[in-house]
């Protein structure tokens, strides 16, 4: 436990935030020290914040992030939408008391963990085709196809909203190139937020190749 604790003080962290208008009023909730990244997808200048175009939603910014700032990353990043409190409620309580909160994740491998405390409370399951928490249009196996070589599962475990948190090193184990694809996914195919949000998991595990 104490281990843990000096780890809490001693790693650097960052917050990435996807901003689409959202009160960040959480913000000012947090005590642990952090940098937080703001990409703004709105039309609006806002100060302290990165303008992005409004493309890929969240997941375009998380893989925006990564490809910008490869070999620079904190030790650990936090990735969420603006409003992560709708699908974690006690997203300001994790961050305060991270790492000690690593306990509270859903789903997990190796250094990746995602969190899940709003209308689902656990990690769920998704086909390909986005069913059954989506209609069944998304094509999940398409992005596989394009990432990996192995066959893809015949359910994709999940936490809605894909917030969740991965160190530096889990995210280097693949390279740079690796994500760089994956933002070209997002920009080029309407679907992807979706699909990456059912496969993120997958995304962050090495051992899938």
């Amino acid at each position: 436990r104490k281990t843990k604790q000096l780890l809490s003080i001693n790693m650097i962290k960052e917050v990435v935030i996807a901003y689409y208008g959202e009160d960040l009023y959480w913000i000012k909730n947090i005590k642990s020290r952090y940098n937080f990244i703001v990409y703004n997808k709105t039309d609006i200048d806002v100060p302290h914040t990165i303008k992005l175009d409004n493309i890929g939603r969240e997941t375009n910014t998380y893989f925006y992030h990564i490809v910008n700032n490869y070999d620079n990353l904190s030790d650990w990043v936090f990735f969420t939408q603006g409003n992560p409190i709708d699908h974690v409620k006690d997203y300001e309580f994790i961050l305060n008391n991270f790492p000690m909160t690593l306990d509270k994740s859903k789903l997990s491998n190796d250094e990746c963990h995602f969190f899940a405390n709003g209308l689902f409370t656990e990690k769920i399951i998704s086909h390909s085709d986005g069913s059954p928490y989506h209609q069944p249009f998304l094509n999940i196996n398409h992005i596989w196809e394009q990432l990996f070589e192995c066959n893809p599962p015949d359910l994709f475990e999940f936490t809605p909203g894909a917030t969740f948190c991965v160190s530096r090193n889990q995210i280097q184990k693949r390279n740079k190139e690796f994500y760089e694809k994956c933002l070209k996914i997002t920009e080029e195919r309407e679907l992807s937020p979706w699909e990456f949000e059912r496969m993120m998991s997958y995304v962050f595990n090495d051992k899938i190749k």
